[in-house]
């Protein structure tokens, strides 16, 4: 959404910043071109873009954009794919944005849609239950009725006069979401889903770790609740382009569009409920149900009777996506494709961070949505070659390039155990004595951490973190003599007392060059209370249920084992670099405070604390 802000602001500065008696002729001369324009036919004669309402078997009204590609022949039927969106299908332009729009400042909407459309797709783009143009409330993102929309959608898109009546579902975040959740509905005409960026577990997304991400969650709620009110979550200036959601085409005044966001104001209040909902189990709001239970993982076994093959693209630092795509991979029996590589959130930009600044990602957007075409291609086209069995394409991080596995770890990572010792040092062999820390509430992730990536779609980074580090507790291994090529999910198990009853625990990995910056690999949490192992597996901890019934307050000065799994990721310690294990109580700005007051300590028991690194031998 904010790359979507940023092209049009450039858009604003544009206009504002010329003489006002040229501005004000410009927009109404452009302004006018865009409404005196036919609408487009493809070569078979039919409207490329069209808009209507669907009326949903209970009687609520969804709006759905219908675009066919413009090269399609007279008679012809093609593949459907389908995205859903909560986040406006496309937006309704003020006379003045259809002057910008006119002379080409900006563009409202999302490529892929031009890309599916060349490569012979329909695209139906829907305005989930609730919001957009579309009626309807909802108690609980991702409910059973909302999904049920989708289900009909599907039927209907399948029995369209230009369907071929095979029919594709897809999109990035909260989209891919409901992509997946589709297929567990088991209607025949789907036949391939495309999650990408998505997330299996909402409870640790916005709970990483059982703390909650609050930046993330207030300003996705924020954000949110400015698109459900009808406007557009930008400043005052760009809102005078953008009058509201986009209208269906027989709402020429706008009546029906009006009703819609009106009945929004029933839609829960996404920060305060998440807020209230601290434990897996905990009902969000008046819904009557957790945020696991409207998880994808909570289909897991729909979507898996449903057969239907699953492609994904993921970024190594895009929130907890990452794990929950390789849990979906390694635990979901479905045909599956995998793509992970340093790619913010949705794509769009490389979060690569030993890549120069400004690096185009890695592949570019375009070729990723090629490959979401060609996957496509392999199920809804005639003559289509079905894949069969699993494939992970990931990339290796600090010049270890791209590999191909099918399974994640990969085959030939092995577990090697590295131990906290004397003077901050991380050795080979155990070590015994202890460290203690008062932990430093200032220190942070910092402004791009990927805890915000899912809301702000900007390239999640963490600079040098030499500074960050002085306020942690750090363990730094001698230079190693040999690349060290890690790939998996590093554990750690400490031993650890703190001052306080709860708090939280969060260990980063890192690369420290030869000159001493200090790179960012991966991170792993948890909050304390949370800290009894447990054997239910979630997507992105397969250690902890968060359950109510297993939280524990901690003793305060008494030692415990607990158990941290880091996030997924794959990079290369070259030679002659450290690796590092820093040790925070704190990420100020990005997770709440946990405990919400005081200063307390913690203190590690070297001895019989670890972590655990999958490591793989280096070509």
């Amino acid at each position: 959404m904010r790359i979507f802000l940023k092209w049009l602001g450039i858009g604003v500065a544009a206009v504002v910043g010329a003489a006002l008696i040229a501005v004000v002729l410009t927009i109404v001369v452009a302004g006018s071109l865009y409404e005196m324009k036919k609408p487009e036919r493809n070569a078979g004669g039919l409207l490329r873009h069209s808009s209507q309402y669907l009326r949903m078997s209970d009687g609520v009204r969804i709006a759905v954009d219908v675009t066919l590609p413009a090269n399609m022949a007279p008679g012809a039927k093609v593949p459907v794919l389908i995205k859903g969106t909560p986040y406006w299908r496309g937006a309704n332009l003020s006379f003045p944005g259809k002057a910008a729009a006119e002379l080409g400042l900006f563009h409202l909407g999302e490529p892929d849609v031009d890309i599916l459309n060349d490569s012979g797709y329909a695209v139906v783009t829907v305005d989930a239950r609730g919001t957009g143009a579309s009626f309807g409330h909802v108690a609980i993102m991702m409910d059973n009725r909302e999904i049920a929309d989708f289900g009909e959608i599907v039927d209907w898109a399948a029995a369209q006069p230009w369907s071929n009546g095979r029919v594709g579902a897809y999109g990035f975040s909260y989209r891919g979401m409901l992509a997946t959740d589709t297929a567990s509905l088991g209607h025949k005409a789907l036949k391939a889903i495309a999650p990408s960026f998505d997330f299996t577990d909402i409870y640790l997304t916005s709970h990483p770790g059982g703390i909650l991400s609050d930046a993330f969650l207030y300003n996705w709620g924020a954000q949110t609740k400015e698109l459900n009110d009808g406007q557009f979550p930008c400043d005052r200036t760009c809102q005078l382009f953008v009058a509201g959601p986009e209208r269906v085409d027989a709402d020429t005044d706008g009546t029906l569009a009006k009703e819609a966001v009106a009945a929004h104001r029933a839609n829960y209040d996404i920060y305060a409920c998440g807020r209230a909902a601290p434990d897996r189990d905990s009902p969000i709001c008046a819904s009557g149900k957790s945020l696991s239970d409207i998880s994808e993982l909570a289909r897991k076994n729909a979507v898996e009777a449903s057969g239907v093959p699953i492609y994904s693209i993921a970024g190594w630092f895009d929130a907890n996506s990452p794990a929950m795509v390789l849990n979906r991979f390694e635990t979901f029996s479905n045909p599956q494709e995998v793509t992970i590589g340093a790619l913010s959130h949705g794509g769009f930009m490389s979060t690569d961070p030993f890549a120069p600044a400004g690096a185009n990602p890695d592949p570019r957007y375009a070729k990723q949505t090629a490959g979401i075409a060609a996957f496509f291609d392999r199920y809804l086209k005639p003559g289509g070659k079905p894949v069969v069995g699993k494939t992970l394409h990931y990339f290796v991080l600090n010049g270890g390039g791209w590999e191909t596995a099918n399974s994640w770890p990969p085959a030939g990572a092995r577990a090697v155990d590295w131990h906290f010792g004397n003077k901050h040092s991380l050795v080979a062999a155990a070590a015994g004595g202890t460290d203690t820390y008062k932990i430093d509430l200032g220190a942070s992730s910092g402004p791009l951490a990927r805890h915000l990536s899912p809301e702000a779609l900007s390239r999640t980074a963490y600079p040098d973190r030499a500074a960050q580090d002085k306020k942690l507790l750090t363990y730094t291994s001698d230079p190693v003599l040999n690349d060290v090529e890690i790939a998996g999910d590093p554990l750690a198990k400490l031993t650890l007392s703190t001052s306080a009853t709860d708090g939280e625990v969060i260990v980063y990995l890192e690369d420290v060059s030869a000159s001493g910056k200090v790179t960012y690999l991966t991170e792993g949490e948890l909050r304390l209370e949370h800290r009894k192992l447990n054997s239910v597996a979630s997507s992105a901890d397969p250690l902890h249920s968060y359950l109510s019934a297993d939280a524990a307050p901690m003793i305060p000065g008494k030692a415990e084992a607990i158990q941290i799994e880091l996030m997924p990721i794959a990079a290369r310690i070259k030679k002659g670099e450290r690796i590092r294990v820093a040790i925070a109580g704190s990420d100020n700005g990005n997770l709440a405070r946990v405990p919400a007051s005081g200063d307390p300590t913690l203190t590690l028991v070297r001895g019989p604390s670890t972590i655990s690194l999958p490591e793989i031998a280096a070509p």
